[in-house]
Order: structure tokens, then sequence, then C-alpha cells
């Protein structure tokens, strides 16, 4: 396993390395997001209802903005789009921070949306783009590993953040909650991710790639099959995944560290299963690691929802939180490699819109069931959708191994592109 991930790892090229560098700083800025925003809208005043709708808005902003930006991104570069997309992010966070009045939020909220839409659509064509064909599904697995162990740092730190800002600034932080600073630290992180964005290199042939309405039409019924998974497993997360920390605080009055401690190892359990998740495609296909993993999460879902003991509740937290993003970085992998290059963007984006559209709309409903009927239910209709997308996956690709149904390859990348570091 290491002898295979050193030699990956040898060849990635210089772009590939300092993608990764940015990966990192973002990945600590989403997991500080994804512990603590939930948290600072609620010391606002706001009820689980109005959680909701800020989780669902950059979801249904994202599934609004993905196909435009994947229609112009080539032309823009990816470059100028993950530029763009984290400038937008930070104007969000800061307005979120300083302005904390709901219409500033809902605002902050949207403009968060078409951020995420432009960094997360040109992720995984860049990567590909900045990758061979030996180093492809490594790199999209080191990437996920090393977005997750980020998340890591931002859990185990960021569980005292709020006690430190207390103490560093408490005349800035008087009247209003201190996971303010926390945002604060969030945006300086997100603009120190452009330094390594500014210097990828080498882009150029990437921005020539064309969309044409032949290779649209010659996959359309993969893409229709990618989107029905897609949009079926997002609207089960939706419904539960945004709202972890808030499940843990009502249920079990689990503290700031308590909460970020258990993200933190989540992050950490999740890293290490994108690290394997490689080996294990390498072994068993693909498809069949997608499927396997993802089904052996269902009971730890449901453990995790049911058990009356917090530490029970949070192992099963873990190890379920393992096995479904063990799958992450193999999918997009094997979405982009079966699609030719001038439409990967569009591929990329139609993802981005099926995912997010689920996810907004299943956000803004568990809001209101959270209000209605607590959380128990979530947890059911999390599991039910989560089976429904595994057989999803299952039926339509068990027969066509590693291709699916598409018999383009992969382009050539860019002759310009450098190959190694």
């Amino acid at each position: 396993m290491f002898r295979e991930y050193r030699s990956a790892v040898h060849e990635f090229s210089a772009n590939a390395r300092l993608y990764l560098a940015a990966t990192v700083l973002l990945g600590v800025t989403s997991g500080l997001q994804y512990l603590f925003f939930n948290l600072y809208v609620l010391s606002l005043g706001y009820d689980q209802a109005f959680v909701g709708l800020l989780a669902s808005l950059p979801a249904l902003v994202t599934a609004i903005a993905a196909i435009p930006i994947g229609m112009v991104l080539p032309r823009l570069g990816y470059r100028r789009g993950l530029l763009l997309g984290c400038a937008l992010t930070a104007i969000a966070l800061l307005g979120s921070a300083l302005l904390p009045n709901e219409g500033i939020l809902i605002a902050a909220s949207i403009l968060s949306g078409v951020g995420s839409a432009l960094v997360s659509v040109g992720s995984s064509p860049l990567m590909v783009a900045i990758s061979t064909e030996k180093t492809r599904t490594h790199l999209f697995g080191v990437q996920f590993a090393f977005s997750t162990f980020a998340g890591v740092l931002a859990n185990v730190v960021g569980g005292y953040l709020p006690l430190a800002m207390r103490t560093i600034a408490p005349s800035f932080l008087a009247g209003l909650s201190a996971y303010r600073g926390v945002l604060l630290v969030s945006m300086a992180l997100t603009l120190t991710a452009l330094y390594p964005i500014a210097r990828l290199r080498g882009l150029h042939g990437v921005r020539k790639e064309t969309l044409k309405a032949r290779d649209v039409r010659a996959h359309r019924s993969v893409l229709a099959k990618i989107l029905a998974i897609e949009i079926t497993g997002s609207f089960g997360a939706g419904m539960l995944m945004p709202f972890v920390n808030v499940f843990y605080r009502l249920r079990y009055s689990l503290p700031d560290p308590a909460l970020g401690a258990i993200f933190a190892a989540s992050s950490l359990f999740t890293g290490i299963a994108a690290i394997l998740a490689p080996l294990a495609a390498a072994r068993m296909g693909k498809i069949r690691a997608i499927v396997l993993t993802q089904a052996m999460s269902i009971p730890f879902l449901l453990a995790m929802g049911f058990i009356p003991n917090a530490g029970a509740s949070a192992t099963s937290f873990l190890i379920r939180t393992a096995l479904m993003n063990m799958s992450s970085p193999l999918l997009p992998a094997y979405i982009m490699g079966i699609v030719p290059s001038g439409l990967r963007p569009l591929t990329a984006s139609l993802v981005m819109l099926a995912w997010n559209a689920g996810w907004a709309m299943a956000s803004w409903i568990s809001g209101h069931i959270q209000v209605a009927a607590g959380f128990s239910p979530l947890f059911l209709i999390t599991a039910s959708f989560y089976v429904a997308s595994i057989v999803l996956t299952y039926v339509f690709f068990r027969r066509t191994g590693e291709t699916a149904d598409v018999p383009i390859l992969p382009e050539p990348l860019p002759s310009d592109e450098p190959r190694h570091a």
C-alpha cells in the first residue's frame, strides 16, 4: 500500500501539490463552519427552522448556479474560478460575523453558495487536468483525505476556539456569541488559500476546452443515471448531516470541546478511509467499492440515532462517516474518467446541481421536522434514501464494469501541463 502511494505521490505535478495546499486551508475553514455555524445562529436567538433555511440556501444557490458556471468555467479558467469562489466565501463569512441580522445572514448564505459552486464545479475537472492516468485516482483520494484531515485540525482546535476568543477579545465580542470570532478565523484562512491557487501555472490548454452537443447526446444516458443517484443520496444526507452538531447539543447537551473531539475523530476516520479507497477500488473496482462501503454504513447510521448513550452514538457516527465517505473520492474520479474533457465541467455542474438541489430541499424540510417531531424521523428518512441511492448505483452500473456504458475514454491532458513536481 505504501509503495503504491509513494510511487503515485512522487509523480504528482507542481500544480497538484499547490492545489493540495489550498485544499488543506479550505478544509480547515469548512470544518470550522460545519462545527460552529449552526450553533452561532442558534446563539443569536434564531430557531431551528431558520437554521434549516440557512443550511438550505447555499445548496440551493449552488444548484442554480452550477450549470451556468460549468458552461463558462472552461473559458474563464479554473484558477480564476477558484480565486473568485474563495473571495466570495470570505466576504460571506465577514458579513455573517460582523452584521448578524436576518437579512445579512440570508444574503451571506446566498453569496456562500455562489462561491461554493465556483470552487466545487472546478475542482474535479482541474484535478483531472493536473494528473495523469496513473496518479488520478490517488490524487482524488489524497485531496479528499487532506481536506478531511484539515477538518480534524479544525475540530480539535475549534472546540476550544470560542473560549479562546472570549479570553483574547472580550470587548470585541461583547453582546455577541464568541462563535463570531471563529467565523473571522475562517475568513482569514480562506483568504490565505488564495496564495497557492494564484500560483497555479500551465492551465492555458484547459481553458480551450469547448462543450460539444454531440458529447452531451452521446452521454445523456449515463448523465441521467448519475443525476438520479446524486439527488437521491443528497436528499437523504440533507435531512440529517447539516444538523449533526445540533443533534448532539440538544439530545446529549454536549459542550463545544466534546463536539470538537467527535467531529475531529470523524474527520480522522474519514481521511484514513479516503486513503484506503483507491486501494479498495483497484482490487474490487470502483462501483463495487462504492456500493459495499455505503451499504455497510446504514446500520451504524440507525444506531447513531437510536442508541440512548452518547458514547455509543458517537462511536456509531464515526464508523458510519468513515464507511459512507470512503466512496467520496471514488465517484468523482469514476465520473470524470468516463466523459470527454470538454464535457467534464458540465458533468461536474450537473452533479453539483443534483446534489445541492436534494440537499437544499431536505435541509429546509428537516428544520420544520425537527421543530415538530425531533430528530428520530430524520434518521429513518436518511437511511431510506441512502438505501435507494445504493440500489440505483448497483442497478445502473453493476454489469458495466469501470467504464459504465460510455465508450469514450478520457481525452489526453493538455500538452503544456507539467507531469512532475
